[in-house]
Formats: structure tokens, C-alpha cells, sequence
């Protein structure tokens, strides 16, 4: 008889271990990444210049024009870094003593403030109270008073799920302003985006949220129009300069292999497949499925009988939602939470600091998400001394998906 193997108590998986190991993660970004997206990158020995790589980058471009709604007018850019390189990039269309107008609804709207007051330029700021976002009158009175050559929006303020209303926002100031960019990093592939019916400029989002990608890339569509502003003699610096970015797309959409700065490779290829199966999914069912599964999750909070940060129906969105606490501490919740297996993030806004958390639904979210999500949260809330109505949130939640 062989001997018995006993191994410590300390190597077996108990199951707290198991339920901590299989977590979903309900981030803002980077978010659940679906696995056939992982494996896409699972290759080896793939040069920059390979025919591999440049099949799969030309796919992407193609594929970013359906993401944003552009048509062949507009120019897709996919760089590296991320949503900020996608943001700063944007300073290739400006010259020195250029007006700017920022209107921003938190704090990744105060981003764009960050980044401009690097540069030679006049910049002016419409800003908005914590859940709330800037009002289309304020914005029409302001670029009437002033000529502005580009004006920043933020399709959704990652810091409080706020969704602003940019369709409606584009058409009363399109008259008055060169250039409309609208910050998309946490709406495209989950809120409705026409950037060409729309009139928007340049559109920009980042690979790691709704597209369900992994991080490193930041992706832009810019119009004819804002195009003609891409000039030799910019403030940009040199990386995130577009001009020196701009033979790469065109080549590569072309089917031929060019340079630049080395590309994330394998990053190239897994946000190709994301790109693929957002275009089989199709990006109507697309934003309908994130919608449902973002009702769902609201409907769970207001059932527990907690509030939402977005202070109108109007500014909720399909990607984040903040919920306000009533006296636990938010790091209290974010801890305990994972204990439970669901990650979420914590509330980053300053005015609202360590009294909200938020969940992020975007990306591969299903309708089983927002239950596990909520049924967690409740849990959590419960032992930690919350006053919530247990057991009513999963209630909601299922009411509403039925």
C-alpha cells in the first residue's frame, strides 16, 4: 500500500477561495473581456510587418467606421495608450492662441481641462454639478458670445454615469464652432453614436470599455472637415501627433505595412475580434442588450432602497451607474464585496467622495450579470449595516428583466 499524501490545509481551495476566483467583474474599465477576444492574441512570432498583422489592422479600421457610424468620409485612427493618448491626440488640430471651449460633467470632462492648460491655448469651461450635466442653453449662449475652433463634450462622465445629450447639443451649436469632438471612451459600443448623422467632428473612445477589449488602444473617427485642420504646424508634440500617424492608417487600410511608432501587436489582433463580434452582434441588439441590462441594475438599487448619482432618467446611462450610500463607507463595500465574487469600482467624483460606488455594465454584460450583481450588493450592504430593504433589489431586478 502506497503511503497517504495529506496536503496542508492551506493548499486546498475553500470555498471562499472559489467564489473569490470566479469573479465578475463589474468595473467601469477594463471590463470582463470575452474569451474568444483573449485568445485572439495568443499568437507567436508576429511582426509588426507581417501580412498577419496587417490583414487584421486593416480589418480594424474597417470596423471602427461601423463602430462610431462614420461612413468613408471620415478617418479612423487607432493609436496606442489609450482613452487620454485618443484625447490629447485631439491637440494635432489646433495652432498656437487657439480658442477651446470644454463642457464638462465630472471629472474625466476636467481631463480635457488637464490637457489643454499644457498648451498655448485659450480655454474656457462650462462645468456641471456631480450627477448632473451641462445644460444645452448655457452651452448656445456661450459660443455665440465667442468664436470657439473646438468645443469638447463627454458622451458619458465615467465618474457619475451621466449621459449627455449630444445629438441634441451638436445641433444648436454646429453653426458656431470649427471643430466638435465628443469624448465616447465609456458610450461607444453601448449608448446610440452617429457621428456622421450627427455632424460630429472627431469621435474617441479607448479599447478596454464598451468594446471589451483589453487596454492599450485608443481609437478616433475624424471628419473631412476636421481633417483640414490636421496641419504641419500644430501644438502637438511628437508622439500623439496624427500627422505622423496618419501614413500608418492610410497604408495599412490600404493592405500595406507601415511606420510609425511599434504598435501593440497582439493588442491589434484581440481588439480586431472584439470589433468582429460587436459587427455580428449587430450595434442596434448591441445597445438594446446594454440598456436592458443597465434598467435592470438601477431598477435593483432603487428596490434596496438606495438612489442613483444621475439625477434625471434622461442622464442615465447603459455603461456606468453610481449609487450613493447612506452610511457605510464606500471602501467598506468595495471590499467586502469581492469577498462575495463581484468586483466594482469606487466613486471618484471629488464633491461625492467615499459616499457612492459605481458599477460598470458595459463590454459582455448579460441580464444574469445585473442579478448576480445585485443579489451580491444586497448581501454586502446587509452585513455591513446599511439600511436597505434585503431582498426587494433581486425583486426589482427580476421584475424588470421579465
Amino acid at each position: 500500500m502506497k503511503d497517504r499524501i495529506f496536503y496542508p490545509l492551506s493548499s486546498i481551495l475553500l470555498p471562499m477561495d472559489l467564489v473569490k476566483n470566479k469573479k465578475l467583474l463589474m468595473h467601469v474599465g477594463p471590463v470582463d473581456i470575452y474569451e474568444e477576444v483573449l485568445y485572439a492574441g495568443l499568437k507567436n512570432n508576429v511582426g509588426f510587418t507581417s501580412e498577419e498583422f496587417v490583414n487584421a489592422f486593416q480589418s480594424s479600421l474597417k470596423r471602427v467606421r461601423y463602430l462610431f457610424q462614420a461612413d468613408q468620409t471620415y478617418q479612423p485612427f487607432i493609436i496606442p495608450g489609450g482613452g487620454t493618448s485618443a484625447m490629447e491626440s485631439v491637440t494635432s488640430f489646433l495652432s498656437r492662441g487657439d480658442k477651446v471651449l470644454v463642457v464638462t460633467n465630472g471629472v474625466f470632462g476636467d481631463r480635457w481641462l488637464n490637457i489643454f492648460k499644457k498648451y498655448p491655448v485659450e480655454v474656457d469651461c462650462l462645468k456641471a454639478d456631480a450627477g448632473d450635466y451641462v445644460g444645452i442653453e448655457s452651452i448656445r449662449e456661450k459660443v455665440k458670445q465667442k468664436h470657439y475652433k473646438l468645443i469638447t463634450f463627454t458622451h458619458v462622465e465615467t465618474s457619475t454615469g451621466v449621459r449627455h445629450p449630444i445629438k441634441e447639443s451638436v445641433e444648436e451649436i454646429r453653426d458656431y464652432v470649427d471643430i466638435i469632438v465628443v469624448d465616447g471612451v465609456s458610450s461607444v459600443g453601448a449608448e446610440e453614436v452617429k457621428a456622421k448623422d450627427w455632424n460630429v467632428d472627431i469621435y474617441l473612445t479607448a479599447s478596454q470599455k464598451a468594446i471589451g477589449a483589453p487596454p492599450g488602444l485608443g481609437l478616433l473617427v475624424v471628419s473631412e472637415n476636421a481633417m483640414k485642420n490636421l496641419k504641419g504646424e500644430n501644438i502637438a508634440g511628437y508622439y500623439l501627433d496624427l500627422n505622423n500617424w496618419l501614413p500608418v492608417m492610410r497604408g495599412m487600410e490600404e493592405g500595406k505595412s507601415a511606420y510609425f511608432s511599434t504598435l501593440p501587436v497582439h493588442t491589434v489582433f484581440m481588439l480586431n475580434e472584439a470589433l468582429k463580434l460587436v459587427q455580428d452582434e449587430g450595434i442596434e441588439n448591441r445597445i438594446k442588450r446594454h440598456e436592458k441590462v443597465a434598467g435592470a441594475i438601477r431598477a435593483g438599487i432603487e428596490g434596496m432602497g438606495l438612489n442613483v448619482v444621475a439625477k434625471k432618467p434622461e442622464a442615465y446611462s447603459n455603461t456606468v451607474t453610481g449609487v450613493m450610500l447612506k452610511k457605510v463607507k464606500a471602501q467598506d463595500v468595495l471590499a467586502e464585496i469581492v469577498k462575495e465574487g463581484v468586483e466594482l469600482a469606487p466613486g471618484v467624483h471629488p464633491s461625492l467622495q467615499g459616499k457612492y460606488i459605481r458599477i460598470g455594465h458595459m463590454g459582455w454584460v448579460t441580464p444574469n450579470d445585473a442579478v448576480v450583481t445585485i443579489s451580491a450588493l444586497e448581501r454586502t450592504l446587509k452585513r455591513l449595516g446599511e439600511d436597505i430593504k434585503i431582498g426587494e433589489g433581486v425583486k426589482a431586478t427580476q421584475s424588470y428583466l421579465s
